[in-house]
């Protein structure tokens, strides 16, 4: 409902403005939480999952109970039999974690698929073996392929769901996993009993089929950038190498101890001790890697490390209870396995259920470490309570008593894993975390099983003793390494031997397993008090890794973008005029259609990999008027305003917007704002983009008389917004959103991938992502008919104007994953997804014309976005964000010397200061991230202020006396709204000034590759401040230029040094260009007219030590004039400026070098007053300007001065000399 005090304000005439996001405690709810829905594809890609679980739990469970059938078949041994127990357990472990490091380098699809081929070959070669040679065999390849089913279904679904669904997703993975472990020992007993054991092969195939048909076809995630040879490269494979070599070693002797060879032998000690130095070598060794195995990153949380310790535990008292129990019963009660499985049935029934139910409940409560606790609590009770059966228990007892330890286990086993991925610092190692507690849960089950064996047998042979001499059936016994095969024969023995003997017998056995259940409980305790060190981490994480799930829609009605007529706009065109064919096609040697994807990769299911890469070029492309301007068809009718660069064919090698090709409603953009305008009394649009509020038109040259803002405002106080929004306004936000529609999936990777390159002044990614993520939901619940979307975005569009045009109300107790989740539906932040996709096109490195072009597109629909407040009459923080935004991409599109950025940013200013961000306020509610990032938004702007009134010559706006509020924290903003436990290891790197006290260098500097470039960058920085002082210093009182000089010279120097290692930027060159204008310019001019100057005063003498450098200026000159020319891309907004110095400066150099030259000619017209005409036709009168001294040496002056401060005028300093 409408805030009441809104209503109050409008009925007394006062302002309808409201400041929103302010914490007003009103009675307005936050909108509902908007769930995304899953496509077809997703559920039967995890139906597929589901299959995968099931075969992995079945077969790892039928076997044990189908081995002495097996071996009685085939004639096996007792070391046989042991073997093929223990093959697929062994091979499990030691291959797990090589599938966790080749599916996060490769993709998850090449290491799955592989996982499946050995699966079913192993079951092929199990089903059909002779001999027990080929079982073990057959069982290990199953166990290599078993291996990477088991871990990688985790990891995808890690990979195909966010953190705050995963636990409904964990649920669902739970009830196959608990049904074949519940199923697999009554299935290998009927197998081997009624038809045949080599079933327990065979039942594998039509479910493996399943799983695979399922997860082939519909199993979509996101390719890993890189060819396979690239991928492959990275691969850690000494690390994989030393990994298994050590796995192998320590996992070996683990499996024989107790059963073959005892604990103490050195057949056991020598490889275990062996194994251990191997895997300490790879600890040490996996430093260094790139894209290690065992990545150390996963363990700096505490919550991580506690919960990768609990799931060994779990894992050691899982694996040993569900090994021995039966066995137990088995002996105790002379129970078949059959009889055994049937009489543990309620407990594995009910594990089934609490581990289904567990993460549900998470689901709702939104905390994990009450399961946890209660998880560990219930299995060390129950392991305790196992301690209570006796041969002469009661049937009751023995079927009621194990169920306590099912809860513990079956919560346990799914819950565990959420700690785990909530603490991952980035959501891109979710997979690995996963597969890593798995790995471990598995390695303590194979740890559990060594040393239960060892236990019994130990306390086996002890006990037996006593007893005496045994009669002759029994004295197998007194080697306790047969005891334990010895169980199914002691049924047969009850009416050869007495009574008294068999009971003092199975007594014996009844406390060898006690003895365990005592060993077991102390594992346990250690996991429960481990699990109190363990931090509930927030769960409201809406962020999905780089191999996310990806659906591939049908192509839209709208977008005809498989249309033959579109094909020429969507490929690059060879320098002869061809289209260009996609490197799929290219490698193939195959006729390509040219359609992005084209027909051949999406028959191949494969359109990520159609990507065309431009071919080199020999000569630059002539560069347009920048002046002019063009418009963009949007199809059948639909223009947007951008620049010329747009006039040639869309060549991007990312797939084309549908901006470019498809049709829209009648009506385009432009012409649409333009007539909608006309109700102002003007022809032009209004350079106000408040409308009612005309805070802008304080700034305008030109303010209309009837038709200003101030009298839209008044206006406005008379009617109701939705008055004031009318149809065609409705119309015109309905096409924005069908172009934001069309192309959702790659503006969302595009807005995303630019902090590859830059890392931005406001958004992290995971709040962008978060963003993004909330306007796609928002998008996908709307549209209720894909074929016809406008009619849903008609709505959409009304719906959002009303919700602009009223404050976001915000609970103050907000969390960050919420706040910026829950404003999709308002149409500052529609305009500010549009300047962050400019913004990328202009950052990411294909700088060709159609990236251009792509940028003018998101101008124009930015300005739409701003400018429809002036109808709704609301500013707001996230208005400033929008502005800020944009003026960003102005500066990127257009350049820093443009006044279109200046604009926009003075209408931000504005904002700021009318909604008092620039003040502290003791008094605020606001969330510790909201505070942090409105500084953030303040010092962003304050910093860009004085870069344009720099370039421009114009004073700064923003002047830091009046601006009260504390600097922002030295901290990254993604760790600020990450866990608690990252933030709080963020601020303890703080000392007391808010400074980060390990003097850590800004985060955007990482992707530099040398230190010692990052070093120089920050001394040119300083130099440059160095430089300003003593330029001020000259001109405002006559100081010699002797240091002036110098520092300018060794500026240029570490210019060029730093141009000739490219190392600014990587390869999109937008910090190299940015460098080039704000620290390069500057010195480049003063050295360029103090050398003039000594040419046309041969006789004046520099005061320096070692004279002026004539002939090195002259040579760093000509390479730096070179490098504007070659190193400036001619899509960098600032361009045109650096092209206009490079011509000042060459001419100077022609001067010099070769007598007279233009410049003196332009420098005595300016000095006699006339106007000097450039190039282009522009001139600019030099009556007011400096006389003859300015070029002769007195360029120091008040009008024509050296730029770069807030006096200079740099525009006017360039087109004098033209």
């Amino acid at each position: 409902m409408d805030n009441p005090a809104d209503e109050k304000t409008a009925s007394e005439g006062q302002s309808a403005m409201d400041l929103s996001t302010e914490e007003k405690g009103s009675e307005e709810q936050s909108p509902p939480e908007v769930k995304s829905k899953k496509p077809l594809s997703f559920h039967l890609a995890f139906v597929g999952l589901l299959f995968m679980v099931f075969i992995v739990s079945l077969d790892t469970t039928t076997l044990a109970v189908a081995i002495p059938i097996i071996a009685r078949d085939l004639g096996g041994t007792t070391l046989e039999s042991f073997w093929a127990s223990t093959c697929f357990m062994l091979a499990v472990s030691v291959v797990q974690p090589l599938y966790l490091s080749s599916s996060d380098v490769l993709g998850r699809k090449i290491p799955l698929h592989t996982a499946y081929f050995l699966f079913v070959v192993g079951s092929l070669v199990f089903a059909l073996a002779p001999n027990m040679a080929t079982v073990i065999v057959g069982r290990t390849i199953q166990g290599l392929g078993g291996s990477g089913l088991d871990v990688l279904n985790e990891i995808i679904t890690a990979d195909m769901t966010t953190m705050k669904e995963r636990p409904t997703y964990l649920g669902l993975l739970a009830i196959p996993m608990a049904a074949g472990a519940l199923l697999g020992p009554i299935v290998g007993s009927l197998f081997t009993q009624y038809v045949t054991w080599r079933w327990i092969g065979w039942i594998n195939l039509p479910l493996i089929g399943a799983s695979f048909i399922l997860t082939f076809f519909f199993l979509r995630l996101r390719p890993v950038d890189g060819t396979f040879l690239q991928k492959l490269g990275l691969m850690d494979l000494l690390g994989m190498a030393l990994f298994v070599a050590g796995c192998a070693a320590f996992v070996l002797p683990l499996s024989w101890a107790g059963a073959l060879y005892p604990l103490g032998s050195w057949r056991t000690l020598l490889p275990l001790i062996l194994g251990l130095v191997v895997l300490a070598l790879f600890v040490v060794y996996e430093r260094a890697p790139a894209q290690p195995v065992l990545p150390y990153r996963l363990f700096k949380s505490a919550t991580a490390i506690t919960t990768f310790l609990g799931g060994f535990l779990h894992g050691l008292v899982t694996y040993t209870l569900n090994t021995y129990l039966p066995l137990f019963y088995q002996a105790a009660f002379y129970e078949t396995p059959l009889h055994a499985s049937v009489t543990l049935l309620p407990m594995n029934v009910m594990s089934l259920f609490f581990s289904c139910v567990s993460p549900i409940s998470v689901s709702y409560l939104r905390k994990y470490r009450v399961n946890i606790w209660t998880g560990w609590v219930f299995l060390t009770v129950g392991t305790g309570l196992l301690h209570i059966i006796t041969p002469t228990s009661s049937v009751h007892l023995r079927t009621g008593l194990p169920i306590v330890v099912s809860l513990g286990v079956g919560v346990l086993f799914t819950v565990l894993v959420l700690p785990v991925q909530a603490s991952v610092a980035s959501v891109d190692d979710t997979g690995f975390a996963v597969g890593l507690l798995v790995f471990f849960r598995l390695l303590g089950g194979l740890v559990g099983l060594a040393i239960g064996s060892t236990v019994f047998s130990s306390v086996f042979a002890k006990s037996i003793k006593v007893l005496g001499t045994l009669p002759s059936s029994l004295a197998t016994l007194e080697n306790s390494q047969a005891a334990v095969g010895f169980i199914p024969q002691l049924r047969d023995l009850r009416g050869q031997v007495g009574k008294e003997v068999l009971d003092q017998v199975t007594g014996v056995y009844s406390h060898s397993f006690h003895v365990i259940w005592i060993v077991l409980i102390v594992f346990a305790g250690m996991g429960l008090v481990a699990s109190c060190f363990t931090k509930e981490v927030s769960m409201e994480k809406e962020e999905l890794g780089r191999q996310r799930f990806e659906e591939v829609s049908p192509p839209s009605p709208h977008s005809d973008l498989f249309h033959p007529t579109h094909t020429h706009a969507m490929s690059l065109l060879r320098s002869n005029g061809v289209p260009s064919s996609c490197e799929p096609c290219r490698k193939s040697k195959i006729r390509c259609d040219h359609a992005v994807p084209c027909g051949r990769c999406r028959r191949r299911r494969k359109p990520a990999l159609c990507v065309y890469q431009p071919a080199p070029m020999s000569k630059h492309p002539n560069r347009t008027d920048r002046s002019s301007t063009d418009s963009i068809s949007c199809g059948s009718g639909s223009n947007i305003t951008a620049s010329a660069s747009l006039s040639s064919a869309w060549t991007s090698p990312l797939p084309p917007p549908s901006l470019v090709t498809p049709p829209l409603p009648p009506g385009h953009l432009r012409d649409r704002y333009l007539a909608d305008s006309s109700h102002r009394g003007t022809s032009t649009p209004s350079t106000g983009v408040f409308g009612p509020t005309s805070y802008l038109s304080v700034l305008r040259d030109d303010i209309d008389d009837g038709s200003s803002s101030i009298a839209l405002f008044a206006k406005s106080l008379q009617q109701n917004t939705s008055a004031i929004i009318d149809d065609s306004q409705i119309q015109l936000g309905a096409e924005l959103l069908l172009i934001l529609l069309d192309d959702f999936a790659l503006y969302e990777h595009m807005a995303t991938a630019r902090f590859d390159h830059c890392q931005g002044d406001l958004f992290c990614p995971p709040a962008l992502r978060l963003i993004l993520s909330s306007i796609r939901t928002m998008l996908h619940e709307t549209i209720t008919e894909p074929a016809n979307p406008l009619p849903s975005l008609l709505t959409l569009s009304r719906s959002i104007f009303t919700a602009s045009s009223k404050p976001l109300v915000v609970d103050p107790a907000i969390t960050p994953t919420e706040y910026f989740s829950c404003m999709p539906n308002r149409w500052e932040i529609i305009g500010l997804v549009f300047a962050v996709i400019g913004s990328s096109a202009c950052l990411l490195p294909q700088h060709d014309l159609a990236a251009k072009g792509l940028a003018a597109v998101c101008v124009s629909a930015s300005e739409i976005c701003l400018r429809f407040f002036d109808y709704t009459g609301v500013i707001s923080e996230q208005l400033c964000w929008a502005t800020l935004e944009h003026a960003s991409l102005l500066t990127l599109l257009y350049g820093d010397y443009d006044y279109r950025p200046y604009k926009s940013l003075s209408a931000l200013i504005t904002l700021l200061f009318t909604l008092g961000y620039h003040h502290r306020d003791a008094t605020s509610k606001l969330p510790f991230f909201r505070a942090e990032h409105r500084k953030r938004l303040v010092v962003a702007t304050y910093a860009m202020d004085k870069g344009l009134s720099t370039f421009l010559g114009r004073p700064p706006r923003m002047i830091r006396r009046y601006i009260t509020i504390d600097p922002p924290l030295d901290i990254a903003f993604t760790d600020i709204i990450a866990s608690p436990e990252v933030l709080d290891a963020a601020m303890a790197r703080l000392d007391s000034n808010g400074w980060n006290a390990e003097g850590a260098t800004p985060s955007d500097f990482d992707r530099w590759p040398e230190t010692a470039k990052v070093c120089l960058f920050l001394h040119m920085d300083s130099l440059y401040n160095e430089f300003i002082l003593q330029r001020i210093l000259v001109q405002r009182t006559s100081a010699s230029t002797e240091k002036l000089i110098a520092v300018a010279h060794e500026l240029l120097d570490n210019l060029l040094l730093l141009i000739a290692n490219r190392a600014v930027g990587g390869e999109d060159g937008n910090s190299v260009v940015w460098i080039i204008s704000s620290l390069g310019l500057p010195p480049a001019g003063v050295l360029a007219i103090e050398l003039l100057h000594q040419f046309q005063n041969p006789d004046s003498h520099f005061q320096s030590a070692g004279g002026f450098p004539r002939s090195e200026i002259i040579q760093n000159l000509s390479r730096f004039a070179a490098d504007l020319e070659y190193v400036v891309p001619r899509q960098a907004g600032n361009y045109d400026v650096c092209q206009q110095a490079r011509s000042v400066i060459r001419h100077i150099l022609d001067r010099v070098l070769g007598g007279r030259g233009p410049v003196a000619e332009a420098g005595e017209k300016v000095g006699a007053g006339e106007e000097v005409e450039d190039g282009n036709g522009r001139g600019d009168v030099g009556g007011g300007g400096p006389g003859p001294g300015f070029v002769a040496g007195d360029w120091m002056s008040w009008d024509f001065n050296a730029w770069m401060d807030e006096d200079s005028d740099l525009v006017r300093w360039l087109h004098s000399f033209e």
